[in-house]
């Protein structure tokens, strides 16, 4: 059974509006799909409580909109911390419509070369801090009901070379988004993911290496470009994603309000190969 709910009404005008005119908590919030969606709840009007680790990052991040985002400085793979920070969370405006869970980590590593602590930090950030936070939070969405999108990945779904324990905790992180939904929808709160293919990010943009290789910054930077292509011929459509495009989506999950326990692709074809 969960804790009561904070007391508090709406700060949206009316229940009518979207819950990305609310306000929403993400996780990763300084980069990539995270800073994305960031940039898309405030253009839908609503504000945002920035969570990651670049306190220098947050910082500049809390400027650009002052009144609107309240950053906060938390290391996801500090599990121990998450619950705190939930509460912070959820007092930074006075209360909360919907969580984006974004945040995550990838080491390539192929069979052989896998350590524990990686995959460790891979499942902390990736499955562990997205259930937690969804824990911690399902009691607190104000009025009846709330939204939860997980970000996952098609990796979950078409393993590539070096990603097997990427891939295994976005499987979980999918199962679990599931598992959510139905254990919450009498709350009224939806849980969904989107899974995105290969998006143009820092993540994408980290040289693939063998175990002990190294490279000159030219042969990396190479690397990097050969990887990136290589990349986005898989796709039918011919190129990679932008984290605005899957933005756009987890918006619109966000606000959809009969939908829950879904897992909405955005791949630009790349399950279709």
């Amino acid at each position: 059974m969960f804790p009561p709910k904070r007391p508090g009404g709406r700060s949206r005008g009316s229940a009518d509006m979207k819950v990305s005119q609310g306000t929403v908590i993400v996780t990763g919030a300084t980069r990539g799909i995270g800073r994305a969606t960031v940039d898309a709840v405030l253009a839908s009007g609503g504000k945002v409580v920035a969570i990651a680790r670049d306190k220098t990052a947050l910082k500049q991040l809390q400027a650009s909109a002052p009144d609107r985002i309240r950053a906060l400085a938390v290391n996801l793979e500090h599990v121990a911390g998450i619950s705190a920070a939930a509460g912070q969370a959820v007092d930074a405006f006075g209360g909360v419509d919907g969580l984006v869970n974004c945040a995550g980590i990838a080491r390539y590593e192929p069979v052989g070369a896998i350590r524990l602590d990686s995959v460790e930090a891979q499942l902390r950030v990736n499955l562990v801090a997205p259930l937690l936070l969804s824990q911690a939070l399902a009691a607190h969405f104000r009025g009846r009901g709330g939204s939860i999108v997980n970000v996952s990945s098609t990796l979950s779904k078409r393993v590539a070379q070096h990603t097997l324990v990427y891939a295994a905790s976005k499987a979980a992180l999918n199962a679990m988004t599931k598992g959510l939904a139905l254990e919450l929808a009498p709350a009224g709160v939806r849980v969904n993911a989107v899974l995105p293919g290969g998006v143009e990010t820092d993540m994408l943009r980290t040289p693939r290496l063998r175990p002990g290789e190294t490279l000159e910054p030219g042969e990396l930077a190479d690397r990097v470009e050969s990887q990136l292509a290589g990349l986005a011929a898989l796709h039918p459509l011919g190129r990679l994603g932008s984290a605005a495009e899957v933005a756009a989506v987890i918006i619109s999950v966000l606000d959809q309000t009969w939908q829950t326990g879904s897992l909405v692709t955005i791949d630009g074809g790349l399950s279709l190969a």
